[in-house]
Protein backbone atom coordinates (compact mmCIF):
# COMPACT_ATOMS: atom_id res chain seq x y z
CA UNK A 1 0.00 0.00 0.00
CA UNK A 2 1.20 3.44 -0.91
CA UNK A 3 1.99 5.33 2.45
CA UNK A 4 3.55 8.97 2.35
CA UNK A 5 3.16 12.50 2.92
CA UNK A 6 0.29 12.79 0.22
CA UNK A 7 -2.08 9.81 1.11
CA UNK A 8 -5.53 10.78 1.91
CA UNK A 9 -7.15 9.97 4.50
CA UNK A 10 -10.70 8.64 4.63
CA UNK A 11 -12.40 8.04 7.86
CA UNK A 12 -15.15 5.42 9.15
CA UNK A 13 -17.28 7.04 11.94
CA UNK A 14 -18.78 4.74 14.27
CA UNK A 15 -20.24 4.59 17.79
CA UNK A 16 -18.68 1.25 18.47
CA UNK A 17 -15.68 -0.70 17.55
CA UNK A 18 -17.11 -1.65 13.90
CA UNK A 19 -14.32 -2.43 10.82
CA UNK A 20 -16.59 -3.31 8.25
CA UNK A 21 -15.30 -2.27 5.15
CA UNK A 22 -11.72 -1.78 6.08
CA UNK A 23 -11.00 -5.35 3.94
CA UNK A 24 -13.17 -3.62 1.11
CA UNK A 25 -11.30 -0.22 0.73
CA UNK A 26 -8.03 -0.94 1.48
CA UNK A 27 -7.55 -3.89 -0.41
CA UNK A 28 -9.19 -1.84 -3.06
CA UNK A 29 -7.13 1.22 -2.61
CA UNK A 30 -4.06 -1.46 -3.48
CA UNK A 31 -5.17 -2.82 -6.35
CA UNK A 32 -5.94 0.24 -8.08
CA UNK A 33 -2.95 1.94 -7.07
CA UNK A 34 -4.65 4.48 -5.64
CA UNK A 35 -2.70 6.66 -2.29
CA UNK A 36 -5.18 6.44 0.13
CA UNK A 37 -6.47 4.50 3.18
CA UNK A 38 -9.59 4.20 4.94
CA UNK A 39 -9.40 4.09 8.90
CA UNK A 40 -12.00 3.01 11.51
CA UNK A 41 -12.42 5.69 14.59
CA UNK A 42 -15.14 5.53 17.02
CA UNK A 43 -17.05 7.79 19.67
CA UNK A 44 -20.64 7.55 20.96
CA UNK A 45 -20.22 11.09 20.47
CA UNK A 46 -20.18 12.69 16.78
CA UNK A 47 -18.41 15.78 17.50
CA UNK A 48 -15.22 14.61 18.48
CA UNK A 49 -15.01 12.70 15.40
CA UNK A 50 -16.08 15.36 13.40
CA UNK A 51 -13.61 18.04 14.90
CA UNK A 52 -11.05 15.40 14.01
CA UNK A 53 -11.62 15.30 10.00
CA UNK A 54 -11.46 18.88 10.41
CA UNK A 55 -8.21 19.13 12.59
CA UNK A 56 -6.16 16.75 11.48
CA UNK A 57 -6.77 17.66 7.61
CA UNK A 58 -8.90 13.85 6.46
CA UNK A 59 -10.38 14.29 3.45
CA UNK A 60 -13.10 12.91 4.24
CA UNK A 61 -15.54 10.00 6.57
CA UNK A 62 -18.19 7.90 6.14
CA UNK A 63 -20.63 8.87 8.51
CA UNK A 64 -21.42 4.82 9.01
CA UNK A 65 -22.63 4.58 12.72
CA UNK A 66 -24.64 8.44 12.57
CA UNK A 67 -26.50 8.24 9.23
CA UNK A 68 -29.62 7.76 10.61
CA UNK A 69 -28.57 10.41 13.54
CA UNK A 70 -30.80 14.11 12.08
CA UNK A 71 -28.93 15.97 14.74
CA UNK A 72 -25.36 14.61 13.23
CA UNK A 73 -26.09 16.88 9.96
CA UNK A 74 -25.76 20.20 12.30
CA UNK A 75 -22.15 19.07 12.72
CA UNK A 76 -20.45 19.96 9.29
CA UNK A 77 -20.35 23.64 7.63
CA UNK A 78 -22.34 22.76 4.75
CA UNK A 79 -24.56 20.03 2.45
CA UNK A 80 -24.90 19.23 -0.88
CA UNK A 81 -28.60 18.85 -2.21
CA UNK A 82 -28.12 15.05 -1.81
CA UNK A 83 -27.85 15.78 2.28
CA UNK A 84 -30.19 18.19 2.46
CA UNK A 85 -33.21 16.58 0.74
CA UNK A 86 -32.75 13.76 3.59
CA UNK A 87 -31.66 15.83 6.33
CA UNK A 88 -28.94 13.32 6.84
CA UNK A 89 -25.28 12.64 6.54
CA UNK A 90 -23.88 9.61 4.52
CA UNK A 91 -20.60 10.97 3.99
CA UNK A 92 -18.04 14.39 4.30
CA UNK A 93 -15.46 15.83 2.16
CA UNK A 94 -13.40 18.20 3.75
CA UNK A 95 -13.09 21.02 1.23
CA UNK A 96 -10.03 23.31 2.07
CA UNK A 97 -11.10 23.03 6.06
CA UNK A 98 -14.70 23.14 5.10
CA UNK A 99 -16.81 20.04 5.72
CA UNK A 100 -19.53 19.38 3.58
CA UNK A 101 -22.14 16.93 4.16
CA UNK A 102 -23.66 14.31 1.63
CA UNK A 103 -25.88 11.53 0.92
CA UNK A 104 -24.79 8.46 -1.60
CA UNK A 105 -28.00 6.05 -0.97
CA UNK A 106 -30.17 7.56 -4.18
CA UNK A 107 -27.17 7.95 -6.66
CA UNK A 108 -25.78 4.81 -5.60
CA UNK A 109 -29.17 3.27 -6.19
CA UNK A 110 -29.73 4.92 -9.80
CA UNK A 111 -26.44 3.80 -10.83
CA UNK A 112 -27.02 0.15 -9.53
CA UNK A 113 -30.22 -0.11 -11.62
CA UNK A 114 -28.26 1.49 -14.95
CA UNK A 115 -25.34 -0.67 -13.98
CA UNK A 116 -28.48 -3.42 -15.39
CA UNK A 117 -31.06 -1.11 -17.49
CA UNK A 118 -31.40 1.53 -18.56
CA UNK A 119 -34.17 3.69 -16.93
CA UNK A 120 -34.73 6.01 -19.91
CA UNK A 121 -38.32 5.81 -21.04
CA UNK A 122 -38.83 3.23 -18.72
CA UNK A 123 -41.76 2.17 -16.13
CA UNK A 124 -39.89 2.01 -13.12
CA UNK A 125 -41.62 0.49 -10.01
CA UNK A 126 -40.64 1.16 -6.38
CA UNK A 127 -41.29 -0.17 -3.25
CA UNK A 128 -40.18 1.82 -0.60
CA UNK A 129 -40.59 5.56 0.93
CA UNK A 130 -37.36 6.26 3.13
CA UNK A 131 -34.19 8.31 2.49
CA UNK A 132 -33.11 6.26 -0.22
CA UNK A 133 -36.60 6.83 -2.02
CA UNK A 134 -36.59 10.29 -1.67
CA UNK A 135 -32.92 10.79 -2.63
CA UNK A 136 -33.31 8.34 -6.10
CA UNK A 137 -36.57 10.34 -7.00
CA UNK A 138 -33.89 13.49 -6.65
CA UNK A 139 -31.64 11.85 -8.64
CA UNK A 140 -34.00 10.97 -11.64
CA UNK A 141 -35.10 13.79 -11.57
CA UNK A 142 -31.97 15.27 -13.14
CA UNK A 143 -31.70 12.53 -16.23
CA UNK A 144 -31.76 14.05 -19.33
CA UNK A 145 -33.91 11.44 -20.56
CA UNK A 146 -36.66 10.17 -17.67
CA UNK A 147 -38.56 7.25 -17.32
CA UNK A 148 -42.26 6.51 -18.69
CA UNK A 149 -43.23 6.49 -15.25
CA UNK A 150 -42.88 5.74 -11.54
CA UNK A 151 -44.76 4.20 -8.93
CA UNK A 152 -43.86 4.29 -5.60
CA UNK A 153 -45.82 1.54 -3.44
CA UNK A 154 -44.93 1.38 0.93
CA UNK A 155 -46.99 0.09 3.40
CA UNK A 156 -48.03 3.75 4.67
CA UNK A 157 -49.34 5.40 2.20
CA UNK A 158 -49.34 8.58 3.88
CA UNK A 159 -45.54 8.97 3.12
CA UNK A 160 -45.88 9.12 -0.28
CA UNK A 161 -47.92 11.95 -0.46
CA UNK A 162 -44.93 14.10 -1.44
CA UNK A 163 -43.60 12.01 -4.42
CA UNK A 164 -46.12 13.79 -6.24
CA UNK A 165 -44.29 16.82 -6.81
CA UNK A 166 -42.63 14.96 -9.30
CA UNK A 167 -44.47 14.84 -12.52
CA UNK A 168 -42.82 11.52 -13.80
CA UNK A 169 -44.41 10.02 -10.63
CA UNK A 170 -48.04 8.95 -12.35
CA UNK A 171 -49.01 6.38 -9.19
CA UNK A 172 -48.13 6.51 -5.17
CA UNK A 173 -49.79 3.38 -3.90
CA UNK A 174 -50.37 0.43 -1.42
CA UNK A 175 -47.67 -2.57 -1.22
CA UNK A 176 -50.32 -4.63 -1.08
CA UNK A 177 -51.34 -4.05 -4.75
CA UNK A 178 -48.24 -4.69 -6.12
CA UNK A 179 -49.24 -8.07 -7.42
CA UNK A 180 -51.51 -6.32 -10.39
CA UNK A 181 -48.38 -3.71 -11.49
CA UNK A 182 -46.19 -4.31 -14.31
CA UNK A 183 -43.61 -2.57 -15.28
CA UNK A 184 -39.96 -2.48 -16.22
CA UNK A 185 -38.09 -2.31 -13.80
CA UNK A 186 -38.61 -3.34 -9.96
CA UNK A 187 -36.41 -1.11 -7.81
CA UNK A 188 -36.72 -2.81 -3.61
CA UNK A 189 -35.43 0.11 -1.37
CA UNK A 190 -36.82 -1.66 1.77
CA UNK A 191 -35.25 -3.70 4.39
CA UNK A 192 -37.46 -6.89 2.90
CA UNK A 193 -35.37 -10.12 2.33
CA UNK A 194 -32.69 -8.78 5.05
CA UNK A 195 -34.04 -8.13 8.47
CA UNK A 196 -37.29 -8.34 7.69
CA UNK A 197 -38.98 -11.46 6.02
CA UNK A 198 -39.83 -10.91 2.39
CA UNK A 199 -43.13 -12.40 1.75
CA UNK A 200 -44.10 -9.62 -0.84
CA UNK A 201 -41.76 -10.45 -4.00
CA UNK A 202 -43.14 -13.46 -5.03
CA UNK A 203 -42.53 -15.38 -8.48
CA UNK A 204 -46.31 -13.94 -9.59
CA UNK A 205 -44.42 -10.18 -9.21
CA UNK A 206 -40.79 -11.07 -10.54
CA UNK A 207 -42.84 -12.04 -13.63
CA UNK A 208 -44.54 -8.54 -14.71
CA UNK A 209 -41.12 -6.58 -14.80
CA UNK A 210 -37.86 -7.43 -17.16
CA UNK A 211 -35.05 -6.40 -14.65
CA UNK A 212 -35.24 -5.90 -10.69
CA UNK A 213 -32.94 -3.83 -8.12
CA UNK A 214 -32.42 -4.68 -4.82
CA UNK A 215 -30.74 -2.72 -1.55
CA UNK A 216 -30.48 -5.31 0.58
CA UNK A 217 -26.92 -6.68 1.59
CA UNK A 218 -27.40 -8.67 4.35
CA UNK A 219 -27.10 -11.46 1.75
CA UNK A 220 -26.58 -11.03 -2.13
CA UNK A 221 -29.00 -13.72 -2.38
CA UNK A 222 -31.81 -12.44 -1.02
CA UNK A 223 -35.50 -14.06 -2.47
CA UNK A 224 -35.87 -11.33 -4.60
CA UNK A 225 -32.67 -11.84 -6.18
CA UNK A 226 -33.28 -15.79 -6.22
CA UNK A 227 -36.42 -15.39 -7.97
CA UNK A 228 -34.97 -13.29 -10.66
CA UNK A 229 -32.02 -15.22 -11.17
CA UNK A 230 -34.34 -18.33 -11.99
CA UNK A 231 -36.46 -16.40 -14.09
CA UNK A 232 -33.49 -15.02 -16.15
CA UNK A 233 -34.36 -11.30 -15.07
CA UNK A 234 -31.92 -8.61 -15.62
CA UNK A 235 -30.92 -7.73 -11.53
CA UNK A 236 -28.63 -5.62 -9.59
CA UNK A 237 -27.96 -6.88 -6.03
CA UNK A 238 -27.71 -5.13 -2.76
CA UNK A 239 -24.11 -5.68 -2.98
CA UNK A 240 -24.33 -3.79 -6.28
CA UNK A 241 -25.65 -1.29 -4.55
CA UNK A 242 -22.87 -0.80 -2.23
CA UNK A 243 -20.05 -1.04 -4.53
CA UNK A 244 -22.23 1.89 -6.37
CA UNK A 245 -22.50 4.17 -2.94
CA UNK A 246 -18.92 3.12 -2.32
CA UNK A 247 -17.77 4.37 -5.99
CA UNK A 248 -20.38 7.62 -5.36
CA UNK A 249 -18.19 8.45 -1.70
CA UNK A 250 -14.76 7.54 -3.38
CA UNK A 251 -15.45 9.57 -6.53
CA UNK A 252 -16.56 12.72 -4.26
CA UNK A 253 -13.75 12.64 -1.83
CA UNK A 254 -10.91 11.69 -3.93
CA UNK A 255 -11.49 13.24 -7.05
CA UNK A 256 -10.72 10.40 -8.94
CA UNK A 257 -12.44 8.06 -11.15
CA UNK A 258 -13.19 4.53 -9.74
CA UNK A 259 -13.90 1.15 -11.95
CA UNK A 260 -16.84 -0.73 -10.74
CA UNK A 261 -15.99 -3.89 -11.32
CA UNK A 262 -12.55 -3.81 -9.50
CA UNK A 263 -14.42 -2.20 -6.35
CA UNK A 264 -17.12 -4.76 -6.72
CA UNK A 265 -14.40 -7.35 -6.37
CA UNK A 266 -13.29 -6.29 -3.36
CA UNK A 267 -17.07 -5.82 -2.05
CA UNK A 268 -17.65 -9.72 -2.87
CA UNK A 269 -14.68 -10.68 -1.18
CA UNK A 270 -15.14 -8.28 1.81
CA UNK A 271 -18.65 -9.03 2.60
CA UNK A 272 -18.21 -12.56 2.28
CA UNK A 273 -16.11 -11.97 5.69
CA UNK A 274 -18.33 -9.84 7.65
CA UNK A 275 -21.62 -11.12 6.07
CA UNK A 276 -23.43 -13.65 7.13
Amino acid sequence: MINDGNTKVIARLHKQLSPRALNIYNPFFEEAGINAVFLLFYNSDPKPLVDGIKNLNFSGAVTVGFETDADFAKLVDEHDESSRIVNRVGFIKNENGKLKGYYQGGKGQLLSVQSVTSVAGKELVIVGAGNVVKSLLSEISKLANLPKSVIVLNRTISKLEEFNKYNFVKEVGEIKDISSIRGDVLINATHLGGSVVDNIFTEKVVRNFNAVSDVTFETEDTNLITIARKLKKKNATGWDMFTYQGLVVLETILDIKIDPQILKRHVIAGLSQTVK
